[in-house]
């Protein structure tokens, strides 16, 4: 069983290369599709190019979803069936071995979804963590999260799928599996890298990207959080996850009969 990534980046300078170094960890090709960046991501991708990290392509083009599905069609003749793929975020970083996550999943399952244990940076971090720091110190700084966020991030590959560069997902992905598994999402790690965040977003939006509501905001100060409101990650490894607040990710038992029906007698991949 192989594991392929696929990613896409824009302006994640202080994090790329702490991400990629974490996910060679367990997969075994990682492509890297840069969507335009400006402060030296696609730069760091290349020099840390291997056998495992592949710096795929650099297009500035407007950013969809559906971007990932370019390197997937590009590189899948390297995949084979009961192969693995991975949507890759540059902030995200695995609890779970997803090698060892993966190999427990029933051939007829198809779809792994994971729980986001979400990190915010907090007004009293602001006057204790050093943001010059590399991000390999940062981190494990930032303490206040929340867990109540859940996607799919896994696909088991079968030669027949077809994913449209126009579509988020391939058609048919196939039946999810119910355990999730757990990462850590950075997506607020400095002032500097927020604002970055959010003027990279406006620009996306105003060249035709269909945002999702918490792109609005427009200042780093807008996203900076309340630690009352927040868990707090005490290190131990135990996290609260907010299971009621996750959304429904397991198919009704009728609906996964008939997609067992369609993917097992073929007349679905």
């Amino acid at each position: 069983m192989k594991i392929f990534a696929s990613c896409v980046t824009k302006n994640e300078v202080d994090i790329i290369e702490e991400c990629l170094k974490a996910a060679s960890q367990w997969a075994d090709r990682i492509f890297v599709f840069d969507n335009g960046s400006t402060d030296g991501t696609w730069e760091k991708v290349q020099a840390m190019s291997s056998d495992v990290i592949v710096p795929w392509k650099q297009d500035g083009k407007v950013f969809q979803e559906s971007l990932r599905a370019e390197p997937f069609n590009d590189r899948r003749s390297e995949a084979r069936d009961g192969d693995w793929w991975c949507r890759l975020d540059t902030d995200e970083f695995y609890i779970d071995n997803p090698k060892e996550f993966l190999a427990a999943i029933p051939r007829w399952q198809h779809v792994v979804w994971a729980i986001a244990i979400e990190y915010y940076l907090t007004h009293d971090e602001l006057d204790r963590i050093d943001f010059s720091a590399p991000a390999a110190q940062i981190l494990p700084q930032l303490r206040h999260y929340h867990a109540k966020n859940s996607e799919p991030r896994f696909f088991r590959y079968r030669e027949r799928l077809v994913w449209n560069e126009n579509e988020g997902w391939p058609r048919h992905i196939g039946i999810p599996t119910e355990p999730r598994i757990r990462y850590k999402h950075y997506k607020y790690r400095s002032p500097d890298q927020i604002q970055k965040r959010i003027d990279t977003r406006k620009d996306s939006i105003q060249r035709g990207f269909a945002a999702r509501s918490h792109y609005v905001s427009t200042s780093w100060r807008d996203e900076i959080a309340d630690a009352a409101t927040l868990d707090l990650d005490a290190g131990d490894g135990n996290y609260h996850i907010r299971y009621e607040e996750l959304p429904r990710h397991i198919d009704s038992p009728a609906r996964t009969l008939a997609k067992r029906i369609m993917h097992g007698t073929g007349l679905w991949p």
